[in-house]
């Protein structure tokens, strides 16, 4: 087979993960306000999050294979947008709600961790995959920041911890190793999900803990989980959240489509949806009906992550949030250029 078919392949299978999992990160916190007001949505969005995040983080440490790069531009690429990002959102929500007290600057605003934690995971990589048996090291930091209450949502410190083994796996995976998970039948995916969809209405059904367990932000005391609850329960996410990798590079076309343009514009996607979620999410707050909520949800979460995938948006995006950063390192510059 030709070597350049293959590269392609991989290259299209990379995308349309990632184009699939940003559609869930929109379509998940469309749900966020009614979640908890029906069962059915409990359910869909414990699903959601036992493994889009995981496998998202996985995805990342997989493109961050060149260390020096990752490092280089983890300042500009994740610190700034972070800072930026997170004056504003806070700034809003203190706005909106007319109490400043809740603004932070080191608290990520909803989505915002992310950045955070892919700065702390470039920053840091070079030097930790230098450590012995680092890879079981990591899956014990993860499980034991649940014990401590100093690792909670400021800088992002639990979920640092917490999706750094996805984050480790993924940058240890090659491409070899990841397109091999296309290999096995379908069915053992078809299982894993039903697996997964059973623990998730085990979960709703049984109450075994807060939705907002699967966050991973902060220690098991804060959501009333015993230790040896939480502990057990942490080891079950990563076992599906890694089973949801082959899920996803099992299933995924290894082809171009609907989500391989998505997955190659995911940035601005992950930043600016939350702004534009405000709209469903407020005519979702005045409609009484569950499918009618849930339609609204799907159809604006598949408009929002369109309209922000798109190549003019990506390079508009790109291009004034550079010039930004540029101006925020280096007003010198700019003064210069005007003096000229």
């Amino acid at each position: 087979m030709d070597k350049t078919l293959i590269v392609k392949e991989r290259v299209y299978l990379l995308d349309n993960l990632k184009g699939l999992l940003i559609f869930l990160v929109v379509f998940g916190h469309s749900l966020e306000l009614f979640k908890d007001d029906y069962f059915a949505t409990q359910v869909l969005y414990t699903f959601i999050y036992l493994f889009h995040m995981p496998a998202f983080v996985f995805v990342s440490g997989y493109f961050s294979k060149n260390l020096d790069k990752s490092r280089a531009t983890a300042f500009k690429s994740f610190l700034m947008p972070f800072i930026l990002f997170n004056i504003i959102w806070n700034l809003i929500a203190a706005v909106a709600t007319w109490d400043m007290s809740q603004f932070s600057f080191l608290t990520p605003g909803w989505a915002l961790w992310y950045l955070m934690s892919m700065f702390f995971w470039k920053i840091f990589l070079k030097d930790l995959v230098k450590i012995k048996y680092v890879l079981p090291i990591s899956f014990i930091v993860g499980l034991g920041a649940g014990l401590f209450s100093e690792f909670n949502g400021i800088l992002s410190l639990s979920r640092t911890l917490v999706f750094f083994p996805f984050f480790l796996i993924g940058y240890k995976t090659s491409e070899d190793k990841l397109f091999r998970l296309k290999k096995p039948t379908r069915f053992f995916s078809f299982a894993i999900t039903l697996l997964a969809l059973s623990f998730a209405i085990f979960i709703c059904y049984f109450k075994i803990f807060p939705i907002e367990f699967l966050y991973g932000s902060d220690a098991f005391e804060s959501y009333t989980v015993p230790l040896w609850l939480g502990l057990i329960s942490r080891i079950l996410l990563y076992i599906i959240g890694f089973s949801f990798v082959f899920v996803l590079a099992n299933t995924m076309p290894a082809k171009s489509t609907f989500f391989s343009k998505i997955g190659c514009n995911t940035l601005p996607i992950y930043i600016l949806h939350t702004y534009l979620l405000c709209i469903p999410i407020a005519i979702n707050y005045f409609i009484p009906f569950l499918w009618a909520k849930l339609g609204i949800s799907l159809l604006s979460s598949i408009a929002i992550t369109y309209l922000l995938s798109r190549n003019k948006t990506n390079f508009y995006f790109m291009k004034y949030l550079n010039a930004l950063i540029s101006h925020m390192l280096h007003p010198e510059k700019d003064t210069t250029k005007k003096k000229t």
